[in-house]
């Protein structure tokens, strides 16, 4: 549970900059998930090729700064193409315990990591990168998880739910608990709704149960409302101008820096 009065104030904020900025700066969210969904076929016979494709509109979702869970799992499936597609298989039976997928996932990249890393640190299979996996796959259940941006929703909301570092099994399936709850008080706001859906464009997937609008919105709190209800300071002022650039402009900031 939250408070929802906490929620509200903060749909308030967010209705008032959707148009004029949040949209714009992300809609590319819900064109990933169109995307991703046109393209998507588990069974094609250059499942490599088809893998890449299918996530080439993810940007920074998938890539950023010393992180970079696509190249890596296109670079796995080059090497093993039914090893990989076994993976992802797996990981969208949703006859299987969720946690228990992801948790088998992270487990077999670490496997192909040891087979065919070419001396590489690390896989980049974690719970951020399967999570945006499962909800390109499923987008009208899940949500992109982070543990640093989920923490701070449950902070801002007064949320009862908690996350601990290393608690893994409870920190996802708490999380999907949260944003479930925040998804239906989305659907309840009968002028979030319109507002979102008079966005909408054809290169968009239309996010009938508002799950990509929920992901936008825990975004929203961690990355903007928290800054700005915070002491303003130069290090909360950057932080913001960043976050509001565009997903490209991001991207590129991001990839060139270091």
């Amino acid at each position: 549970m939250f408070e929802a009065m906490r929620l509200k104030e903060v749909l308030a904020k967010y209705k008032q900059n959707f148009v004029s900025k949040q949209w714009g700066n992300e809609k590319y969210k819900w064109e990933a998930v169109k995307w991703f969904q046109d393209n998507w076929d588990v069974n094609a016979p250059d499942f490599t090729g088809m893998l890449s494709r299918s996530l080439e509109k993810t940007y920074n979702l998938l890539a950023s700064s010393n992180n970079f869970p696509k190249g890596m799992i296109v670079g796995f499936a080059k090497a093993a193409p039914e090893e990989v597609r076994a993976m992802f298989i797996a990981l969208f039976d949703e006859s299987k315990d969720v946690f228990e997928r992801m948790d088998a996932f992270k487990l077999q990249s670490s496997i192909l990591l040891e087979k065919y890393g070419n001396g590489a640190a690390q896989h980049y299979q974690y719970e951020n990168a399967i999570s945006t996996y499962l909800w390109l796959r499923y987008p009208d259940k899940y949500y992109i998880y982070k543990f640093g941006e989920v923490k701070t929703v449950a902070g801002e909301l007064e949320s009862d739910y908690h996350f601990k570092k290393g608690a893994y099994a409870d920190n996802i399936h708490n999380f999907l608990k949260l944003y479930d709850e925040i998804s239906l008080a989305l659907k309840a706001d009968t002028e979030m709704v319109n507002l979102f859906q008079s966005q909408l464009t054809d290169t968009c997937y239309p996010d009938p149960e508002l799950k990509t609008l929920t992901i936008d919105v825990g975004f929203y709190i961690s990355r903007y409302y928290w800054s700005m209800m915070g002491e303003k300071d130069d290090n909360r002022i950057e932080f913001v101008q960043f976050y509001m650039q565009k997903p490209m402009k991001r991207f590129s900031l991001i990839m060139n820096t270091g």
